[in-house]
């Protein structure tokens, strides 16, 4: 079946009940304005090696980053303009608000990351979402899979090079789209281009397995170039045009599978509408974004 990939220039099954709490994180990176606040309490400058333990916040202002480390090798960098949180009696984290690039090893227990309304569950993947409350969610797996579901008891999995965006309180989520996973890992502020180091050799080894695969599938003619441009936000995670700080100067293009003559799941904003493209942000940019 062939299908459009996207070419992206802007723009993250549960884990093993037994296993041990995320109890802290250490602070692995720093660029410009990082703040925490622990229990509540006025936010902090955060400091390289920092350890993060309790109910812990993390805030970063405009054209700032973050990354945290976890003692099972876990590790979580924020984007701009993002309220991070997360407690070490679980494994759960929480996106108030922004972007982030969620690495979980395998064999490591898995992890939670939540919104408000929706909920993805981790084991062993490397996924990145931007959200803004009320607006849009942009969902995307470089590697492994990785399951959402959300309030109204909707799921669905999202497998590699695969990106899902919806409003956030759709009820039903659309069908993943494809994207083009090399030009993301290059051009993302999360990652090397934002002065981040490799992630760890395994998830680096299985998202260039990634790559390769979609390179086979566009050379026999599987995924093909969409040319349709989603516009609006999505510069947190991604480079537009290669500005690790997210400048949205770019738009997103997408595509949909050529075979598609449906939407997807359902309606609630989030499913599409007869073979229409995948539903997408408004042609704003919001207050704030870096």
């Amino acid at each position: 079946m062939k299908q459009f990939i996207f070419a992206i220039a802007a723009v993250a099954a549960c884990g093993s009940a037994m296993a041990a709490p995320l109890k802290s994180a250490s602070v692995t990176k720093v660029v410009n304005d990082v703040r925490i606040s622990k229990n509540s309490a006025a936010a902090q400058s955060a400091t390289m090696g920092q350890r993060m333990t309790g109910k812990s916040t993390l805030l970063t202002g405009r054209g700032s980053r973050a990354e945290l480390t976890f003692p099972d090798r876990t590790v979580t960098r924020i984007g701009a303009n993002s309220v991070f949180r997360f407690s070490s009696a679980s494994r759960e984290m929480e996106i108030e608000r922004g972007s982030f690039l969620l690495n979980v090893p395998k064999n490591a227990g898995g992890a939670k990351i939540r919104t408000a309304t929706v909920t993805a569950a981790i084991t062993g993947t490397t996924t990145m979402m931007e959200y803004s409350p009320g607006q849009w969610l942009k969902f995307i797996v470089l590697e492994g899979v990785a399951k959402l579901s959300n309030d109204n008891g909707d799921t669905i999995n999202v497998p590699p090079g695969q990106m899902i965006i919806m409003h956030p309180n759709a009820k039903n989520f659309p069908r993943p789209v494809v994207l083009n996973i090399d030009k993301l890992v290059k051009t993302s502020g999360l990652m090397k281009r934002g002065g981040f180091a490799p992630l760890n050799g395994a998830a680096v080894d299985l998202i260039a397995h990634s790559v390769g695969n979609q390179l086979e599938r566009r050379r026999g003619g599987e995924l093909l170039p969409s040319g349709i441009v989603v516009r609006g936000p999505g510069g947190r995670i991604g480079g537009n045009g290669g500005d690790p700080h997210g400048n949205p100067r770019t738009g997103v293009p997408i595509g949909r599978s050529v075979n598609d003559s449906g939407g997807g799941n359902g309606g609630g904003g989030g499913g599409g509408g007869g073979g229409a493209t995948p539903p997408s942000p408004p042609p704003v940019f919001p207050p704030g974004n870096p």
